[in-house]
């Protein structure tokens, strides 16, 4: 079935705004899809604060429900403040977080979830759990993080037919917005694989170089500033690294893997690396078209060498 363009934004006060003004300023690029807005109050944190003032039955209730109106009032207000008031749909609820963020992750059928790295439980993050979860592609912002810019985009690829998408969007944005691309290929191995089987090592090793030399050429025949690295390492690691130093303005990976295993290992990566680059990191779950917001069709920067 067909997703509907829909942008589902999974609130996380305090970074309501910054998911706001992000969520409006991706709208404009992609499909223009409408944005609705989804905060979850924590009922396991509604229960200690009740609890916390040996408050029951009716009273218990009347603090829930203010609760949710504050919520609501402070989520129109932003609305209001920065002009999306007709753009974005805003909902309140109250339950069990992950419960809620997975029941409205699946009804949407967004084309994407925005999400901010904070977006955690009393007991830590849940950005992998949603990210993994999720069939839809996913953008993660790191705290603090509201602007969208393109000059400098970094893909991480395994070089597999399931990754296919994420070097797709990764030359389409490049090509639309003449963004600077790095390919990123990290080979992941431990100490064992380097002592007993270093010949399967070498070969995994030029196989992933011929593949980025190939996706470099492509982005260069498009008229992108392209440049492929492959690293052997923690892919985690690796990628921060990667990003700090090419000073990466988005990051893009993915798999279009179905299996909860592979999903799950996407948004592992994704969850582990997002507070630890200063920039949006976009995960690419099913393939989806950008829309010049200049309307005169792709940008194109001339091509230098690398």
């Amino acid at each position: 079935m067909r997703r509907e363009p829909i942008i589902l934004v999974i609130d996380t006060p305090p970074s309501t705004a910054d998911l706001l003004r992000f969520a409006a300023a991706w709208s404009g690029i992609t499909t223009g899809a409408s944005v609705k807005l989804l905060r979850v109050i924590d009922e396991k944190v509604l229960k200690d604060t009740t609890m916390a003032v040996d408050a029951v039955g009716p009273i218990a209730r009347m603090i829930r429900d203010d609760l949710v109106r504050k919520s609501v009032e402070e989520i129109e207000s932003l609305l209001g403040r920065y002009g999306l008031d007709t753009v974005v749909k805003p909902g309140v609820t109250v339950g069990n977080l992950m419960e809620e963020i997975t029941k409205a992750v699946d009804e949407a059928r967004a084309e994407f979830v925005i999400l901010s790295s904070s977006l955690r439980r009393p007991i830590g993050s849940i950005v992998a759990e949603v990210v993994g979860h999720s069939r839809s592609n996913s953008v993660v912002l790191p705290a603090g993080v509201h602007g969208l810019s393109w000059e400098r985009i970094l893909l991480a690829t395994d070089c597999s037919v399931k990754s296919e998408s994420a070097a797709k969007t990764a030359l389409e944005a490049a090509g639309t917005f003449g963004s600077i691309l790095t390919i990123l290929s990290v080979i992941s191995s431990n100490e064992e694989v380097q002592i007993h089987a270093p010949a399967l090592l070498d070969r995994l090793t030029e196989e992933r170089r011929a593949h980025i030399r190939r996706l470099v050429e492509q982005a260069r025949d498009m008229g992108v500033r392209a440049e492929g690295i492959v690293r052997e390492g923690a892919v985690p690691d690796i990628l921060v690294e990667v990003a700090g130093d090419v000073r990466a303005d988005m990051v893009i990976m993915g798999s279009e893997g179905r299996t909860g295993l592979q999903r799950l290992f996407m948004g592992s990566v994704a969850g582990s690396i997002v507070n630890r680059v200063s920039c949006p990191v976009l995960v690419i779950k099913e393939p989806f078209t950008f829309r010049n917001p200049s309307g005169h069709g792709p940008s194109r920067r001339r091509q230098t060498s690398a």
